[in-house]
């Protein structure tokens, strides 16, 4: 198993912390699946801003889909950081559109990547709002309070099959082709993206991001009560959960929590500049309230 976890200062009220795990899962000889996140460094450069956490699951032979997933979550990334606007869901689209263009003629050059693709979903907290882009059946969720809510709508055959009515939730889930994507990134020239955005967070809003290999295993309830755990706890308990019923597939999983800047000093504040940062807004807030 492989982990990162970046605690990040995000805004001057909230911030997000964050666990990432991956595991190859108990059948597959390869990870394809890839995750990655944004540090505070490559934040505070950031014309759009904000935290921004991805998760890939590439398909396309054997060297395709771990190229596919690793490409486009890397292009999505440095894309949005380098972005010239300020506009979250501009930076999204445009890095989305980019990222497929890479996959797409890359695939085209080498005979051994002909095919390849991935799902992309990608989420973006940026003080009291949130963005994120999708492409494929890997899922984000939020958890608030006693409810879970999937964000994502699955690019699938069977999720198509069961919006128009002609299967049930249930016969979805052992259907054969349920694995059939609709849509990927890389696969043709150009996809579209489903961006959506800005919706508000709350203090405390849980994050789910994971690919089909943990959706797959693990039902609603089982991740809404996993989500209220350290998130740490949370993510180790995800892998093991998806690992235990047999893990057919690569699982990978990213937990993010939304918190007071305040309340969580120690824990996200990891560098110096940070620090500055965090104590001349301090500093100010106690200016202002003395003049006032």
């Amino acid at each position: 198993m492989t982990e990162s976890a970046a605690p990040q200062l995000s805004t001057r009220r909230f911030v997000v912390q964050a666990v990432l795990k991956t595991d190859v899962g108990k059948v597959r000889a390869e990870n394809q699946d890839f995750g990655t996140l944004t540090t505070s460094q490559e934040e505070a450069h950031s014309q759009a801003g904000g935290r921004l956490l991805i998760v890939a699951d590439g398909m396309g032979g054997h060297r395709g889909g771990a190229t596919a997933s690793r490409l486009a979550a890397d292009t999505v990334k440095s894309e949005y950081l380098g972005s010239g606007t300020g506009d979250p869901a501009i930076a999204l689209t445009e890095a989305l559109a980019l990222a497929n263009s890479r996959i797409f003629a890359e695939s085209q050059t080498n005979p051994e990547l002909r095919g390849m693709g991935t799902t992309t979903s990608a989420l973006v907290v940026r003080g009291t709002q949130a963005w994120f882009a999708h492409v494929g059946d890997s899922r984000i969720y939020l958890v608030r309070g006693e409810n879970i809510q999937q964000l994502t709508d699955d690019h699938s055959l069977v999720a198509t099959m069961v919006r128009e009515g002609l299967l049930t939730t249930k016969e979805a889930e052992t259907h054969p082709r349920r694995n059939v994507l609709q849509r990927s990134v890389g696969v043709g020239e150009e996809v579209e993206a489903d961006v959506r955005g800005p919706f508000e967070v709350h203090e405390n809003d849980t994050f789910i991001l994971c690919s089909d290999g943990l959706h797959g295993l693990v039902k609603l309830e089982e991740m809404m009560r996993i989500a209220r755990l350290p998130l740490e706890q949370a993510a180790n308990e995800f892998v093991k959960l998806a690992l235990e019923r047999g893990a057919p597939d690569n699982v990978t999983v990213i937990v993010a929590r939304v918190v007071r800047a305040d309340s969580a000093y120690e824990e996200t504040l990891t560098d110096a500049a940070e620090r500055e940062m965090f104590d001349e807004t301090v500093k100010e807030a106690s200016s202002l309230r003395a003049t006032q």
